[in-house]
């Protein structure tokens, strides 16, 4: 194999490292962004909790004052009683008094299950807060662990670099400018092998011709299908 090649090989291979590292750096917060997701949805969930709590409350109070008032209004018909004159003013007055007293046992029911409502509610806000507290505790620890891993990407993609600045080196300008933009529009794979006279990196054939000059390792050859830098695979390579 031509010594340029080998160096490219190499120049790749660090290419290629680099590019992991930097991929597998870009996905550490991806944990980090869910848990913050599910964070803000619990305090959506918290806010619409309390939108409903505010209107079970406020619904109390309504009914708690027309129980009031009627309770007053009872009193004053319940005192109204014991100065009827007439058999039918005391039925129509103890009608009335019947049906105050039925309608403000329903108000004094609807205010007990307005109660309970208002007391699941605050449980179920309570919860949720337990549960936010506990995804931030994670989201915390998880900041902690990315920025600790960033640090140790960091100093392994700054090692590789500074390889493959002192590599580089060994290229000349006009290949290495060839390369780069080969890299660019190749994700990084630059020079394939060719396996019996196909390229493994688009998996089209090399024609006859050009596979035989691969061979012969007398120049730099280019893939005529994905212009890939290629050299011949030969057995026990």
């Amino acid at each position: 194999m031509k010594p340029e090649l080998s160096v490219l090989i190499r120049l790749q291979g660090i290419d290629l490292e680099i590019r992991k590292l930097k991929a597998e750096k870009e996905k550490l917060p991806e944990r980090f962004n869910a848990l913050n997701e599910t964070i803000e949805e619990k305090n959506r969930e918290i806010e619409e909790l309390k939108d409903k709590l505010a209107d079970l409350r406020t619904r109390k109070t309504e009914v708690e004052d027309e129980l009031e008032l009627e309770l007053e209004r009872l009193k004053k018909s319940q005192q109204k009683l014991t100065a009827v004159k007439t058999n039918r003013e005391f039925q129509a007055l103890s009608k009335e008094i019947e049906e105050i007293k039925k309608a403000n046992k329903a108000r004094e029911d609807e205010i007990l299950q307005l109660e309970e409502q208002i007391e699941q509610l605050k449980g179920e806000i309570d919860k949720k807060k337990a549960e936010i507290e506990g995804f931030q505790k994670e989201a915390d620890a998880e900041q902690k662990r990315i920025a600790a891993a960033e640090k140790e990407y960091d100093a392994k993609i700054d090692a590789l670099t500074k390889e493959r600045n002192e590599v580089e080196k060994e290229v000349k300008p006009d290949l290495l400018a060839k390369y780069r933009f080969l890299a660019d529009k190749r994700a990084g794979l630059v020079v394939a092998a060719v396996d019996e006279g196909v390229c493994s990196a688009c998996n089209m054939n090399i024609p006859p011709q050009m596979f035989n000059e691969l061979l012969r390792e007398e120049r730099i050859l280019f893939c005529p299908s994905c212009q890939r830098i290629i050299y011949a695979l030969k057995t026990g390579t």
